[in-house]
Protein backbone atom coordinates (compact mmCIF):
# COMPACT_ATOMS: atom_id res chain seq x y z
CA UNK A 1 0.00 0.00 0.00
CA UNK A 2 1.55 3.19 -1.13
CA UNK A 3 2.09 5.74 2.24
CA UNK A 4 -0.53 8.94 1.42
CA UNK A 5 0.63 10.56 4.80
CA UNK A 6 2.93 11.12 7.28
CA UNK A 7 1.55 12.11 10.76
CA UNK A 8 5.58 12.45 12.24
CA UNK A 9 6.41 14.88 9.23
CA UNK A 10 3.43 16.33 10.05
CA UNK A 11 3.79 16.81 13.86
CA UNK A 12 7.64 17.63 13.71
CA UNK A 13 6.78 20.75 11.16
CA UNK A 14 4.23 21.59 13.90
CA UNK A 15 6.83 20.91 16.23
CA UNK A 16 9.32 23.21 14.91
CA UNK A 17 6.56 26.08 14.27
CA UNK A 18 6.05 25.87 18.30
CA UNK A 19 9.78 25.48 19.44
CA UNK A 20 10.45 28.52 21.34
CA UNK A 21 13.94 28.02 20.73
CA UNK A 22 13.35 28.75 17.11
CA UNK A 23 13.52 32.04 15.78
CA UNK A 24 9.89 33.66 14.68
CA UNK A 25 11.32 34.85 10.98
CA UNK A 26 12.25 31.12 10.65
CA UNK A 27 8.84 29.82 11.70
CA UNK A 28 7.57 32.40 9.72
CA UNK A 29 9.79 31.52 6.19
CA UNK A 30 8.07 27.92 6.85
CA UNK A 31 4.71 29.01 6.76
CA UNK A 32 5.00 30.82 3.73
CA UNK A 33 5.85 27.76 1.61
CA UNK A 34 3.77 25.04 3.43
CA UNK A 35 -0.20 25.10 3.10
CA UNK A 36 -2.76 23.31 5.05
CA UNK A 37 -3.29 20.61 2.86
CA UNK A 38 0.16 19.24 3.66
CA UNK A 39 -1.37 17.80 6.53
CA UNK A 40 -4.37 14.98 6.73
CA UNK A 41 -4.78 15.03 10.40
CA UNK A 42 -8.15 16.82 11.25
CA UNK A 43 -6.23 18.40 14.58
CA UNK A 44 -3.20 19.38 13.11
CA UNK A 45 -5.09 20.99 10.22
CA UNK A 46 -6.78 23.14 12.40
CA UNK A 47 -3.02 24.16 14.78
CA UNK A 48 -1.12 25.08 11.38
CA UNK A 49 -4.22 26.64 10.34
CA UNK A 50 -4.54 28.84 13.37
CA UNK A 51 -0.53 29.14 13.68
CA UNK A 52 -0.80 30.69 9.88
CA UNK A 53 -3.82 32.90 9.96
CA UNK A 54 -2.57 34.73 13.32
CA UNK A 55 0.85 34.18 13.59
CA UNK A 56 0.70 33.30 16.98
CA UNK A 57 3.96 30.46 17.95
CA UNK A 58 2.97 30.20 21.82
CA UNK A 59 1.05 27.06 23.16
CA UNK A 60 -0.82 28.77 25.53
CA UNK A 61 -1.97 31.86 23.26
CA UNK A 62 -2.83 29.21 20.75
CA UNK A 63 -4.82 27.12 22.94
CA UNK A 64 -7.15 30.36 23.69
CA UNK A 65 -7.18 31.22 20.14
CA UNK A 66 -8.69 27.67 19.15
CA UNK A 67 -10.86 27.29 22.40
CA UNK A 68 -12.54 23.80 23.02
CA UNK A 69 -11.85 22.70 19.64
CA UNK A 70 -8.71 20.86 20.59
CA UNK A 71 -7.88 19.83 23.25
CA UNK A 72 -5.05 21.37 25.41
CA UNK A 73 -3.25 17.98 25.95
CA UNK A 74 -3.32 17.49 22.51
CA UNK A 75 -1.45 20.95 21.96
CA UNK A 76 1.55 20.18 24.27
CA UNK A 77 1.93 16.50 23.65
CA UNK A 78 3.84 18.32 19.90
CA UNK A 79 6.95 18.43 21.60
CA UNK A 80 8.93 17.15 18.62
CA UNK A 81 12.17 19.22 18.69
CA UNK A 82 13.84 19.94 14.60
CA UNK A 83 16.63 21.89 13.93
CA UNK A 84 16.36 24.67 10.97
CA UNK A 85 18.37 22.26 9.05
CA UNK A 86 15.85 19.32 9.36
CA UNK A 87 12.68 20.89 8.61
CA UNK A 88 13.28 21.02 5.63
CA UNK A 89 13.43 17.58 5.08
CA UNK A 90 10.19 16.65 6.75
CA UNK A 91 8.83 19.35 4.56
CA UNK A 92 9.47 17.29 1.68
CA UNK A 93 7.96 14.55 2.99
CA UNK A 94 5.08 16.15 3.90
CA UNK A 95 5.12 17.12 -0.39
CA UNK A 96 5.44 14.07 -1.12
CA UNK A 97 2.92 12.81 0.59
CA UNK A 98 0.82 15.55 -0.94
CA UNK A 99 1.66 14.55 -4.50
CA UNK A 100 0.79 10.67 -3.97
CA UNK A 101 -3.10 12.17 -2.74
CA UNK A 102 -3.29 13.77 -6.00
CA UNK A 103 -1.76 11.27 -8.06
CA UNK A 104 -4.53 8.60 -6.20
CA UNK A 105 -7.68 11.05 -5.94
CA UNK A 106 -6.40 11.41 -10.19
CA UNK A 107 -5.79 8.11 -10.53
CA UNK A 108 -9.59 7.44 -9.33
CA UNK A 109 -11.27 10.43 -11.31
CA UNK A 110 -9.80 8.54 -14.76
CA UNK A 111 -11.34 5.19 -13.37
CA UNK A 112 -14.86 7.26 -12.95
CA UNK A 113 -14.40 8.45 -15.59
CA UNK A 114 -13.76 5.72 -17.93
CA UNK A 115 -16.43 3.94 -16.57
CA UNK A 116 -19.06 6.63 -17.20
CA UNK A 117 -17.84 6.60 -21.18
CA UNK A 118 -16.27 10.19 -20.58
CA UNK A 119 -14.21 11.47 -23.80
CA UNK A 120 -11.13 9.49 -24.02
CA UNK A 121 -9.20 12.00 -25.50
CA UNK A 122 -10.18 15.19 -22.85
CA UNK A 123 -9.77 12.93 -20.21
CA UNK A 124 -6.21 11.81 -21.55
CA UNK A 125 -5.50 16.18 -21.91
CA UNK A 126 -7.13 16.32 -18.58
CA UNK A 127 -5.02 13.93 -16.57
CA UNK A 128 -1.03 15.07 -18.50
CA UNK A 129 -2.11 18.92 -17.56
CA UNK A 130 -2.85 17.54 -13.51
CA UNK A 131 0.39 15.46 -13.87
CA UNK A 132 2.16 18.35 -15.41
CA UNK A 133 1.14 20.28 -12.40
CA UNK A 134 2.23 17.83 -9.69
CA UNK A 135 5.65 16.98 -11.06
CA UNK A 136 6.86 20.14 -12.01
CA UNK A 137 9.02 22.20 -9.38
CA UNK A 138 9.45 25.76 -8.32
CA UNK A 139 12.90 25.89 -8.48
CA UNK A 140 14.92 29.05 -9.50
CA UNK A 141 17.21 29.37 -12.39
CA UNK A 142 20.92 30.84 -11.27
CA UNK A 143 22.01 33.69 -12.74
CA UNK A 144 24.31 31.98 -14.76
CA UNK A 145 21.83 29.15 -15.95
CA UNK A 146 19.03 32.19 -17.68
CA UNK A 147 22.66 33.39 -19.01
CA UNK A 148 23.16 30.36 -20.58
CA UNK A 149 19.53 29.62 -21.69
CA UNK A 150 19.76 32.79 -23.50
CA UNK A 151 23.22 32.10 -25.31
CA UNK A 152 22.03 28.75 -26.44
CA UNK A 153 19.06 30.19 -28.14
CA UNK A 154 18.74 28.96 -31.45
CA UNK A 155 17.49 30.43 -34.88
CA UNK A 156 14.44 28.82 -34.84
CA UNK A 157 12.94 29.90 -31.12
CA UNK A 158 12.90 33.58 -32.89
CA UNK A 159 10.57 33.52 -36.17
CA UNK A 160 10.35 36.27 -37.87
CA UNK A 161 7.47 37.96 -38.11
CA UNK A 162 7.17 38.48 -41.76
CA UNK A 163 8.20 41.57 -42.38
CA UNK A 164 11.83 42.59 -42.92
CA UNK A 165 11.23 46.91 -41.35
CA UNK A 166 9.01 45.23 -38.51
CA UNK A 167 11.55 41.95 -38.00
CA UNK A 168 14.36 45.19 -37.37
CA UNK A 169 12.24 46.91 -34.82
CA UNK A 170 11.25 44.44 -33.02
CA UNK A 171 13.25 41.26 -33.69
CA UNK A 172 10.68 38.69 -34.70
CA UNK A 173 8.18 37.17 -32.33
CA UNK A 174 9.50 34.54 -29.61
CA UNK A 175 7.50 31.17 -29.06
CA UNK A 176 5.21 31.24 -26.49
CA UNK A 177 4.46 34.99 -27.51
CA UNK A 178 0.55 35.98 -28.23
CA UNK A 179 0.41 38.82 -31.00
CA UNK A 180 -3.03 40.78 -30.68
CA UNK A 181 -4.22 42.38 -34.36
CA UNK A 182 -6.97 44.91 -33.74
CA UNK A 183 -9.41 46.79 -36.02
CA UNK A 184 -12.47 48.13 -37.15
CA UNK A 185 -14.49 46.17 -39.57
CA UNK A 186 -13.35 47.11 -43.14
CA UNK A 187 -9.82 47.77 -41.87
CA UNK A 188 -8.56 45.00 -43.47
CA UNK A 189 -7.51 42.17 -40.90
CA UNK A 190 -8.34 38.97 -41.97
CA UNK A 191 -6.44 40.28 -45.13
CA UNK A 192 -3.82 41.27 -43.93
CA UNK A 193 -3.49 38.09 -41.20
CA UNK A 194 -3.11 35.86 -44.63
CA UNK A 195 -0.66 37.91 -46.27
CA UNK A 196 1.66 37.53 -42.82
CA UNK A 197 0.61 33.42 -42.62
CA UNK A 198 2.45 33.51 -46.40
CA UNK A 199 5.17 35.77 -45.33
CA UNK A 200 5.56 34.14 -42.11
CA UNK A 201 5.63 30.82 -43.71
CA UNK A 202 8.21 32.48 -46.88
CA UNK A 203 10.90 33.74 -44.10
CA UNK A 204 10.97 31.42 -41.80
CA UNK A 205 11.21 27.99 -44.66
CA UNK A 206 10.73 25.07 -41.63
CA UNK A 207 7.85 26.27 -39.82
CA UNK A 208 3.87 25.22 -39.79
CA UNK A 209 0.91 27.70 -39.79
CA UNK A 210 -2.45 27.18 -39.00
CA UNK A 211 -5.45 29.60 -39.95
CA UNK A 212 -8.41 29.24 -37.44
CA UNK A 213 -11.29 31.57 -38.64
CA UNK A 214 -14.63 31.70 -36.57
CA UNK A 215 -15.46 34.60 -39.34
CA UNK A 216 -14.92 32.93 -42.70
CA UNK A 217 -15.32 29.96 -44.07
CA UNK A 218 -12.63 27.73 -45.45
CA UNK A 219 -13.54 27.84 -48.61
CA UNK A 220 -13.51 31.73 -48.97
CA UNK A 221 -10.33 31.96 -47.01
CA UNK A 222 -9.26 30.08 -49.79
CA UNK A 223 -10.65 32.11 -52.90
CA UNK A 224 -8.79 35.20 -50.98
CA UNK A 225 -5.54 32.92 -50.89
CA UNK A 226 -5.78 32.15 -54.65
CA UNK A 227 -6.49 36.24 -54.97
CA UNK A 228 -3.17 36.81 -53.54
CA UNK A 229 -1.29 33.82 -54.81
CA UNK A 230 -2.38 33.96 -58.38
CA UNK A 231 -3.03 38.04 -58.80
CA UNK A 232 -6.75 37.39 -59.20
CA UNK A 233 -8.57 40.06 -57.89
CA UNK A 234 -11.25 38.36 -55.00
CA UNK A 235 -14.45 39.63 -56.54
CA UNK A 236 -13.32 37.53 -59.95
CA UNK A 237 -12.82 34.18 -57.69
CA UNK A 238 -15.91 34.66 -56.00
CA UNK A 239 -18.20 34.75 -59.42
CA UNK A 240 -15.90 31.93 -60.63
CA UNK A 241 -14.56 34.38 -64.08
CA UNK A 242 -11.15 32.40 -63.60
CA UNK A 243 -9.04 30.38 -65.27
CA UNK A 244 -8.85 27.20 -62.64
CA UNK A 245 -5.99 25.05 -64.56
CA UNK A 246 -4.24 28.82 -64.18
CA UNK A 247 -4.91 28.86 -60.25
CA UNK A 248 -3.83 25.09 -59.89
CA UNK A 249 -1.10 25.58 -61.87
CA UNK A 250 0.01 28.88 -59.67
CA UNK A 251 -0.97 27.43 -56.30
CA UNK A 252 1.22 24.55 -56.68
CA UNK A 253 4.26 26.72 -56.88
CA UNK A 254 4.31 28.24 -53.62
CA UNK A 255 6.30 25.65 -51.05
CA UNK A 256 4.63 26.09 -48.37
CA UNK A 257 1.14 25.88 -49.96
CA UNK A 258 2.30 22.72 -51.45
CA UNK A 259 3.60 21.00 -48.62
CA UNK A 260 0.65 21.87 -46.33
CA UNK A 261 2.69 23.78 -44.45
CA UNK A 262 0.11 27.08 -43.89
CA UNK A 263 -3.40 24.70 -43.37
CA UNK A 264 -7.40 26.54 -43.05
CA UNK A 265 -9.27 24.51 -39.80
CA UNK A 266 -12.76 24.62 -41.10
CA UNK A 267 -14.75 26.60 -38.60
CA UNK A 268 -17.38 23.72 -38.02
CA UNK A 269 -13.93 21.88 -36.58
CA UNK A 270 -13.64 24.08 -33.51
CA UNK A 271 -15.62 26.25 -31.22
CA UNK A 272 -13.73 27.21 -28.08
CA UNK A 273 -9.90 26.92 -26.76
CA UNK A 274 -10.31 23.42 -25.90
CA UNK A 275 -11.18 22.57 -29.74
CA UNK A 276 -8.34 24.73 -30.22
CA UNK A 277 -6.18 22.60 -28.23
CA UNK A 278 -6.78 19.12 -29.42
CA UNK A 279 -6.05 20.50 -32.87
CA UNK A 280 -2.94 22.34 -31.81
CA UNK A 281 -1.73 19.08 -29.97
CA UNK A 282 -1.82 17.61 -33.29
CA UNK A 283 -0.40 19.23 -35.51
CA UNK A 284 1.95 21.24 -33.89
CA UNK A 285 1.63 24.70 -35.42
CA UNK A 286 4.57 26.67 -35.00
CA UNK A 287 2.33 29.70 -35.81
CA UNK A 288 -1.49 29.94 -35.36
CA UNK A 289 -3.97 32.60 -35.75
CA UNK A 290 -7.54 32.90 -34.87
CA UNK A 291 -10.01 35.13 -36.67
CA UNK A 292 -11.17 36.39 -34.09
CA UNK A 293 -10.84 35.50 -29.89
CA UNK A 294 -14.67 37.48 -29.73
CA UNK A 295 -16.61 34.58 -31.52
CA UNK A 296 -14.68 31.62 -29.33
CA UNK A 297 -17.69 29.92 -27.36
CA UNK A 298 -17.48 30.50 -23.69
CA UNK A 299 -16.81 28.20 -21.01
CA UNK A 300 -20.12 29.46 -19.57
CA UNK A 301 -22.79 31.43 -20.62
CA UNK A 302 -22.43 35.24 -20.29
CA UNK A 303 -25.09 37.34 -19.05
CA UNK A 304 -23.95 40.70 -18.89
CA UNK A 305 -20.73 43.47 -20.45
CA UNK A 306 -18.49 41.61 -16.79
CA UNK A 307 -19.32 38.09 -17.71
CA UNK A 308 -17.85 38.55 -21.03
CA UNK A 309 -14.95 40.45 -19.99
CA UNK A 310 -14.11 37.95 -17.76
CA UNK A 311 -14.81 34.59 -20.72
CA UNK A 312 -12.78 36.09 -22.87
CA UNK A 313 -10.05 36.62 -20.43
CA UNK A 314 -10.06 33.14 -20.11
CA UNK A 315 -10.27 32.36 -23.27
CA UNK A 316 -7.16 34.58 -23.48
CA UNK A 317 -5.30 33.12 -20.98
CA UNK A 318 -5.65 29.74 -21.91
CA UNK A 319 -4.38 30.47 -25.24
CA UNK A 320 -1.26 31.88 -23.97
CA UNK A 321 -1.11 28.90 -22.16
CA UNK A 322 -1.43 26.72 -25.59
CA UNK A 323 1.32 28.82 -27.12
CA UNK A 324 3.71 28.53 -24.15
CA UNK A 325 2.73 24.54 -23.93
CA UNK A 326 3.50 24.18 -27.69
CA UNK A 327 6.35 26.34 -28.27
CA UNK A 328 4.33 28.26 -30.19
CA UNK A 329 3.54 32.29 -31.59
CA UNK A 330 -0.23 32.65 -31.05
CA UNK A 331 -1.42 35.77 -33.97
CA UNK A 332 -4.70 36.68 -32.26
CA UNK A 333 -7.50 39.09 -34.05
CA UNK A 334 -9.62 40.86 -31.95
CA UNK A 335 -12.42 43.49 -32.44
CA UNK A 336 -12.59 46.89 -31.47
CA UNK A 337 -15.50 48.90 -29.90
CA UNK A 338 -18.23 50.68 -32.20
CA UNK A 339 -18.39 54.70 -33.06
CA UNK A 340 -14.37 55.51 -33.81
CA UNK A 341 -15.85 56.77 -36.88
CA UNK A 342 -17.62 59.50 -35.35
CA UNK A 343 -14.56 60.80 -33.34
CA UNK A 344 -12.38 63.87 -34.66
CA UNK A 345 -9.73 61.79 -34.12
CA UNK A 346 -10.67 58.31 -36.07
CA UNK A 347 -8.03 56.02 -35.00
CA UNK A 348 -8.17 53.64 -32.93
CA UNK A 349 -6.63 52.83 -29.38
CA UNK A 350 -5.79 50.19 -26.66
CA UNK A 351 -8.81 51.08 -24.75
CA UNK A 352 -10.97 50.54 -28.13
CA UNK A 353 -10.23 46.84 -27.87
CA UNK A 354 -13.67 45.27 -27.25
CA UNK A 355 -14.10 43.53 -24.14
CA UNK A 356 -10.33 43.45 -23.61
CA UNK A 357 -9.83 42.38 -20.06
CA UNK A 358 -6.67 40.04 -20.03
CA UNK A 359 -5.82 40.48 -23.66
CA UNK A 360 -3.97 43.91 -23.09
CA UNK A 361 -1.91 42.08 -20.40
CA UNK A 362 -1.15 38.55 -22.24
CA UNK A 363 -0.71 40.47 -25.54
CA UNK A 364 3.76 41.06 -25.89
CA UNK A 365 2.39 42.98 -29.19
CA UNK A 366 -0.77 44.75 -29.87
CA UNK A 367 -0.83 45.65 -33.65
CA UNK A 368 -3.89 47.60 -34.92
CA UNK A 369 -4.42 47.03 -39.10
CA UNK A 370 -5.59 50.60 -40.22
CA UNK A 371 -6.93 51.68 -43.19
CA UNK A 372 -7.57 55.00 -42.87
CA UNK A 373 -9.47 55.88 -45.73
CA UNK A 374 -12.70 53.64 -44.48
CA UNK A 375 -12.64 56.23 -41.98
CA UNK A 376 -11.75 60.25 -43.99
CA UNK A 377 -12.24 58.78 -47.46
CA UNK A 378 -10.25 58.26 -50.41
CA UNK A 379 -9.99 61.42 -51.91
CA UNK A 380 -8.58 62.58 -48.46
CA UNK A 381 -5.71 59.90 -48.19
CA UNK A 382 -4.88 57.30 -51.76
CA UNK A 383 -6.84 53.86 -51.28
CA UNK A 384 -3.49 52.23 -51.45
CA UNK A 385 -2.35 53.59 -48.07
CA UNK A 386 -2.25 50.82 -45.26
CA UNK A 387 -1.01 51.40 -42.23
CA UNK A 388 0.20 49.18 -38.70
CA UNK A 389 0.15 50.72 -35.78
CA UNK A 390 2.13 49.27 -32.51
CA UNK A 391 0.36 50.72 -29.74
CA UNK A 392 1.90 48.26 -27.12
CA UNK A 393 5.51 46.22 -27.27
CA UNK A 394 7.10 44.78 -25.09
CA UNK A 395 10.85 44.95 -26.19
CA UNK A 396 10.17 48.21 -28.42
CA UNK A 397 8.73 51.47 -28.83
CA UNK A 398 5.69 51.82 -30.37
CA UNK A 399 5.57 52.92 -34.45
CA UNK A 400 3.32 53.65 -37.40
CA UNK A 401 4.60 51.33 -39.82
CA UNK A 402 2.95 52.37 -43.50
CA UNK A 403 2.53 50.12 -46.32
CA UNK A 404 1.08 50.15 -49.74
CA UNK A 405 -1.92 47.58 -50.38
CA UNK A 406 -4.34 46.50 -52.83
CA UNK A 407 -7.12 44.98 -50.87
CA UNK A 408 -8.55 43.56 -53.99
CA UNK A 409 -5.40 40.74 -54.66
CA UNK A 410 -4.77 40.56 -50.91
CA UNK A 411 -1.53 41.81 -51.27
CA UNK A 412 0.46 44.37 -48.56
CA UNK A 413 3.65 45.70 -49.99
CA UNK A 414 7.03 47.22 -47.88
CA UNK A 415 8.43 50.08 -48.85
CA UNK A 416 12.21 49.90 -48.42
CA UNK A 417 12.49 53.68 -49.49
CA UNK A 418 12.35 55.45 -46.14
CA UNK A 419 11.46 58.71 -47.65
CA UNK A 420 8.71 57.03 -48.64
CA UNK A 421 7.91 55.68 -45.49
CA UNK A 422 7.73 58.99 -43.96
CA UNK A 423 6.02 60.74 -46.52
CA UNK A 424 3.29 58.56 -45.99
CA UNK A 425 3.07 58.79 -42.49
CA UNK A 426 3.25 62.44 -42.90
CA UNK A 427 0.53 61.92 -44.80
CA UNK A 428 -1.01 60.00 -42.30
CA UNK A 429 -0.78 62.92 -39.52
CA UNK A 430 -2.10 65.32 -41.53
CA UNK A 431 -5.27 63.95 -41.58
CA UNK A 432 -5.42 63.28 -37.81
CA UNK A 433 -4.36 66.85 -36.66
Amino acid sequence: MVDLFSWEAEEAVLGFLLNPLIKIDDKRQIIQVVDNEYFTNEKYQVLFTTIKEYGIFDKVLLKDRIGDRIDIIDIENIDVLVTSEEIQSYIEILLDRLQRRKIYALGKDIQDSISKGANAFDTALRAESKIMSLTSRADLDTNQELLERVLEEKPGDVLSSGYKHIDAFIGGYARGMIITIAGDSGHLKTTFALDKAFRMAERNPTIKVGIFSKEMLATDLMKKQIARVCGIPTPLIFSQQYDKEFVRKKMMEVEAWRNNRIRIINPNSFHGVNDIAKIQMTYRFDVWFLDFIQLLEFAKSATNSSDYNIQIGQNMRNLQSLALATKSVGVVLSQVKKGIEHRRTMKPTVSDIEWSGLIKQLSSYIFFSYYPGKYYGFEAIPADHYFLIAEKTRFAETFHYPMRVNPGLGTFEEIDDVSQREKMTAKLRSILE
